[in-house]
């Protein structure tokens, strides 16, 4: 019986947690209208409409709530076992990404192969070129430099020289479900990069030459395509030139040697990212870096980091005892309706979580393997806790939506064709 009141509640936490999601805008409306007479309920109500914070907080209600029906030390235990890692590598990862020697290096690399693109004159003066071209090499590069530093880079360059002043609803929805559609997709070429691809490779023996094999073509082709539609459906917003474009910039990056050394801790915090101690220690040595040459770093995403490093912790919560519905409903699938059911499931679960309880299921055939994986990536643009990375793009955006509130139902309807592009690809196997 104990058991199946924390199955329940953990069950009613999530479900809960997703309607505050989806009533976040109407909170953020209260919060505005109270903001004269009731200052203190209104900053209460502001917090409440953040979806990093949601997350966190329903994830401790959730743990507060669980000690009656189990006990302190049942839930001390179920924190215990669950790793952390990797919500505090996305917010180191972010972090690094918003540094200005990163953004200098991927606005150079960027901007170079926007201006070589072979579209007319008129094209080549707006901002239809830089578009693409961030939204196609951004995502890749996630399987290089990991996907949330990928998102980060992508994220902030289109705020900086897409968006401009005031971004109609299309702009901003279209742009954000294909950034979020293209790093789920974009960081499957190498085994390492892709959070639900982590969770499984070495379990399966799945290494980059497997991945490039099975997924790389598709991924790649599906970037492309996504990045070309949402330029096309923005074609005419798009025609005008961004005012950041008209400033004269530099083509040399600012310290090479700070980008260096960026890097190294970029690759430093992959490579013991399985490892808690190692990346405490990492971050002992990251911090003392960070502060020396913060005047050189720029307006790096420290506060926008560690809010989405609280939301990824919430959501580990909140999805770790849930298996006793959907590790039955992952046996229950197979061929094309795993692969569909795995999309829909990412939206609701998180696409690692999904990955890795599939990869505890026993049984399952290389086939049912690819698929379940190539659904969770499909669906991973679909909402913003459908991939770890998604609340750091969310976060660098998050301000262009205070007028009327971000609504997540709109997102899913602009990542509907992005969505459908790369599962049409990746259906092929």
């Amino acid at each position: 019986m104990e058991s199946a009141h924390q199955e329940a509640l953990a069950a009613l936490c999530l479900f809960l947690t997703l309607v505050h999601t989806f009533l976040a805008g109407r909170v953020g409306e209260w919060s505005r209208s109270t903001a004269h007479s009731h200052p203190r309920l209104a900053k209460i109500l502001h917090l409440l409409s953040e979806v990093e914070f949601i997350f966190g907080f329903w994830a401790l209600a959730f743990l507060a709530l669980r000690i009656p029906f189990t006990s302190f030390e049942s839930t001390r235990n179920l924190v215990g076992r669950l790793h952390f890692s990797e919500s505090v590598f996305v917010a180191l990862a972010m972090i690094l990404a918003s540094t200005r020697p990163v953004l200098e290096a991927a606005r150079v690399a960027i901007e170079g192969v926007s201006k070589r693109l072979p579209l007319s004159r008129s094209v080549k003066g707006s901002r239809i070129p830089l578009l693409f071209s961030i939204l196609f090499l951004a995502p890749l590069a996630g399987s290089l430099i990991t996907e949330p530093a990928a998102m980060t880079v992508g994220a902030l360059l289109i705020q900086k020289r897409i968006f401009g002043q005031a971004p109609s609803r299309r702009l901003l929805y279209s742009v954000l479900a294909a950034l979020l559609v293209n790093v789920s997709i974009g960081g499957v070429l190498t085994a390492f990069a892709a959070p639900p691809v982590l969770v499984v490779a070495r379990i399966w023996n799945w290494d980059t030459s497997f991945m490039m094999q099975h997924y790389g073509w598709k991924a790649i082709l599906a970037v492309l395509l996504n990045a070309a539609w949402t330029c096309w459906i923005n074609r005419n917003e798009l025609m005008t030139r961004d005012a950041a474009a008209s400033e004269k910039k530099r083509t040399n990056l600012t310290n090479p040697i700070l980008l260096f050394i960026n890097a190294a801790f970029l690759v430093l915090f992959v490579s013991v990212l399985a490892n808690p101690v190692g990346l405490a220690w990492g971050m002992a040595l990251f911090a003392p870096y960070l502060w020396l040459t913060r005047e050189e770093q720029g307006e790096f995403q420290l506060g926008q980091g560690l809010l989405v490093g609280f939301f990824l912790a919430g959501l580990l919560v909140l999805t770790a005892e849930q298996d006793w519905w959907l590790s039955p409903l992952l046996q229950s699938l197979s061929g094309g309706t795993l692969f569909v059911g795995a999309s829909l499931l990412t939206a609701v679960t998180d696409n690692a979580a999904l990955t890795s309880l599939a990869a505890q299921v026993e049984g399952l055939s290389a086939s049912s393997r690819y698929l379940v994986v190539a659904g969770a990536v499909t669906g991973g643009g679909l909402t913003l806790i459908a991939n770890a990375p998604n609340p750091a793009g969310f976060a660098i955006f998050k301000h262009r939506f205070q007028n009327e509130g971000f609504h997540p139902l709109t997102l899913v309807q602009f990542a509907l064709i992005p969505t459908l592009i790369a599962g049409g690809l990746f259906w092929i196997h």
